[in-house]
């Protein structure tokens, strides 16, 4: 029988390796115990001065969120959680998990271009390396209007994409602009076809189409045999 998948899309191979991936992860033990540490400086550092330091209340959308890492830092700060992944299989898993510590979540299956949640829902919306997986333009400008749409009037989105340095393009194809198939023999996602950003600018140009005060930041880290480039945004709803 095939996974539930998000409404609005169809069951397909890459949301069923997904779901594969983070069970396989779990059963090793090797699934992620802690956030990132990027969107935790984001929340809790200087780097955001409007940013209010006592968000107890606040809604939080996490987008994409695998595991539930950064669900669990999210309810430290007292957040009301909330999430979407692509399949019930994933959902139920971090569902238990975020039970077995005492963090309640209302978690269901949605994607980028499908949240199933009500307009002007929620003060916060993390989406982390998780637009990339849309795979033309249109559909990034449709996922960045979805964002905006369940945001409260003045919530805040934090975003990290894939950048152009990233581990992850070597031995990719570039398919046309921005597009680009994943050929690494040592990654389940080779064959699958990804939206990257070139430039920061870029990353600016196509969020402002729905959003204001957009802030773009990067993170490069050489870690010896790998590099991870990542674009690092954050942007206010209207």
């Amino acid at each position: 029988m095939n996974e539930t998948t998000a409404k609005g899309e169809t069951s397909n191979d890459s949301f069923e390796k997904w779901a594969l991936a983070y069970r396989r992860l779990t059963e090793t033990g090797r699934e992620l115990l802690w956030p990132s540490e990027t969107l935790v400086r984001l929340f809790k550092g200087p780097y955001l001065p409007s940013l209010p330091k006592d968000q107890r209340g606040k809604k939080v959308l996490d987008v994409g969120f695998g595991n539930g890492n950064n669900l669990i830092f999210l309810g430290s700060l007292g957040h009301e959680l909330h999430g979407t992944e692509v399949t019930e299989a994933i959902v139920a898993s971090t569902r238990a998990r975020l039970k077995t510590i005492g963090l309640e979540a209302d978690l269901r299956v949605g994607t980028n271009r499908a949240l199933p949640f009500d307009s002007s829902t929620f003060d916060y919306l993390v989406s982390w390396n998780v637009v990339h997986y849309e795979n033309s333009e249109r559909d990034i400008l449709d996922a960045t209007a979805e964002y905006a749409r369940v945001l409260k009037p003045g919530g805040r989105l934090f975003l990290s994409t894939t950048g152009p340095e990233h581990k992850i393009l070597r031995n990719s194809r570039s398919l046309r602009r921005h597009l680009y198939e994943i050929g690494r023999e040592d990654d389940f996602r080779k064959g699958q076809v990804f939206f990257y950003f070139d430039t920061k600018e870029e990353v600016e140009r196509y969020f402002s189409t729905s959003f204001e005060d957009v802030q773009v930041g990067r993170t490069h880290d050489h870690l010896l045999t790998e590099t991870l480039d990542w674009f690092i945004l954050s942007a206010v709803k209207p």
